[in-house]
C-alpha cells in the first residue's frame, strides 16, 4: 500500500509541474502586442539624370538602372501592416512600380526600388536635357493619409550621352572612363526605315548570314555606299554641355540625312546597317576614337574599318602618304587593324557587343 499511495504521490506531482510549465508558456505567448504609433524613417535616393537614348532599360526591374531607391526603416516599437510604395514620374508615367511589403517588424528596412515604365512617344520627343520630378508616395495600415516626398532628376536629350556616371576621383581605368558603354547600343537602330533602305542597296546579292566573303564585301560596300552618298567626317567636343565627359550623339538616319558624323556616329551608323542585313557588329572603343566592327559567320574572325575615311578629303589632308590617292575601303581596314592592334597593346580597348547589349535590355529608341 505505502508503494502505491507512494506512485500517485509522484504522479499527482508531475502533473501538477507539467500544468504549471503549461501555464507559463501560455503566460509567455500570450503577451499583447506593444502599443504605440508606427514609426518610420524613410529616405528617398535617386539618379541624377536619366538616359533618354536608353530609357527602356530603366523599366528592366531584372538590370540594376533604377530610377530610384527607397530606405524605409521602422524605428518604432510596433509592426507596421501593408506598407505600399509607389512612384510617378510627372508627365511619364503614371504610378508605377508599386509594391507591397505585409508586415516590417521594429527594426527592419526595406529596400524598393522604381523601375517606371516611361511613355515611348514622350521619351522619343525630348531633345535637350529637361528637368522632371519624380514623386515617392507610401502608405501602411492605420496611417491617416499617403505621405510623399519630390526629388529632382534631369532627363537628358535622346542624343545626350555620358559615358560614365563614376565620379571623378573613381576613375582609374580607360574601362571606368566608358562604364555606360554597353549602353552606346541604344543607338544602333536596324530596324529603321531610312536605314533599312540604305542596307538592302548594300547587300543586294550577297548572302549575308553565312558566307564569310560575301559578309566581308557587304562591309566594304557599306563604307563605299556612304562615301558616294556624301557622308562627311566631323568633330564634335567630347564634352559640349557638361564638365563630365558627354557626347552629342546621331542615330543612323540622322548620320544618312545629314550626311556627316563624328567617328562614333560613323561607326554607329555602320553597325546598324550591318545589323539591318543579319550582319554581326560592334563598336571599338579606343583613346579619343571609335572604329566600327563586324564578325564573320563562319571564321568568327572580326573585322574593323576605319570610317572616317569615308570623307576622302579628310583622309588625305590630315593624314597623307597613309593610303593610294583613292583611300579605298581595303586600305581602311588595314588601318583600323594597325590601330586597334596598338591600343590592344596598351591595354586602352573596349568592343562593345550590340547584340550581347539588346539581349541585356538595352533596346534602340527606334
Amino acid at each position: 500500500m505505502r508503494s502505491s499511495l507512494k506512485t500517485v504521490l509522484v504522479l499527482v506531482s508531475a502533473a501538477l509541474f507539467l500544468a504549471s510549465a503549461a501555464g507559463l508558456v501560455v503566460t509567455l505567448t500570450s503577451q499583447p502586442e506593444p502599443s504605440g504609433a508606427a514609426k518610420l524613417e524613410v529616405k528617398l535616393h535617386t539618379r541624377e539624370e536619366i538616359l533618354t537614348c536608353a530609357y527602356k532599360i530603366y523599366g528592366d526591374d531584372e538590370q540594376d538602372m533604377w530610377v530610384a531607391k527607397t530606405l524605409v526603416r521602422n524605428t518604432g516599437e510596433v509592426p507596421v501592416r501593408d506598407l505600399r510604395i509607389t512612384y510617378k514620374i510627372e508627365g511619364y508615367t503614371d504610378w508605377t512600380s508599386t509594391e507591397v511589403y505585409p508586415l516590417v517588424l521594429p527594426g527592419q528596412t526595406v529596400r524598393d526600388y522604381c523601375w517606371p515604365n516611361l511613355d515611348d512617344a514622350k521619351m522619343k520627343a525630348v531633345t535637350t536635357k529637361t528637368p522632371v520630378e519624380i514623386t515617392l508616395r507610401y502608405e501602411y495600415q492605420g496611417l491617416d493619409q499617403p505621405v510623399e516626398d519630390t526629388e529632382k532628376i534631369y532627363l537628358l536629350g535622346r542624343n545626350d550621352f555620358v559615358f560614365t556616371s563614376l565620379a571623378e576621383e573613381d576613375i582609374v581605368t580607360f574601362s571606368d572612363a566608358f562604364d555606360n558603354y554597353p549602353l552606346l547600343a541604344a543607338f544602333v537602330t536596324p530596324n529603321e526605315d531610312t536605314v533599312k533602305g540604305v542596307a538592302n542597296r548594300i547587300a543586294g546579292g550577297l548572302e549575308t548570314r553565312g558566307n564569310d566573303q560575301d559578309v566581308y564585301t557587304a562591309f566594304l560596300r557599306c563604307f563605299d555606299v556612304l562615301r558616294e552618298m556624301g557622308v562627311k567626317y566631323i568633330q564634335e567636343p567630347s564634352s559640349f554641355w557638361s564638365e563630365r565627359q558627354a557626347q552629342y550623339v546621331q542615330y543612323p538616319h540622322e548620320t544618312i540625312s545629314r550626311a556627316s558624323g563624328t567617328c562614333l556616329d560613323l561607326a554607329i551608323c555602320m553597325a546598324a546597317l550591318m545589323e539591318a542585313v543579319g550582319i554581326r557588329s560592334y563598336i571599338a572603343l579606343i583613346p579619343g576614337h571609335a572604329i566600327p566592327v563586324i564578325e564573320l559567320p563562319e571564321s568568327g574572325d572580326l573585322i574593323p574599318i576605319e570610317s572616317t575615311f569615308v570623307d576622302r578629303q579628310y583622309a588625305l589632308s590630315h593624314y597623307p602618304g597613309a593610303t593610294s590617292p583613292e583611300v579605298t575601303a581595303g586600305e581602311c581596314v588595314d588601318i583600323a587593324v594597325e590601330e586597334i592592334n596598338a591600343s590592344m597593346e596598351e591595354g586602352q580597348y573596349i568592343l562593345v557587343d550590340i547584340e550581347g547589349s539588346w539581349e541585356r535590355g538595352v533596346m534602340p529608341i527606334w
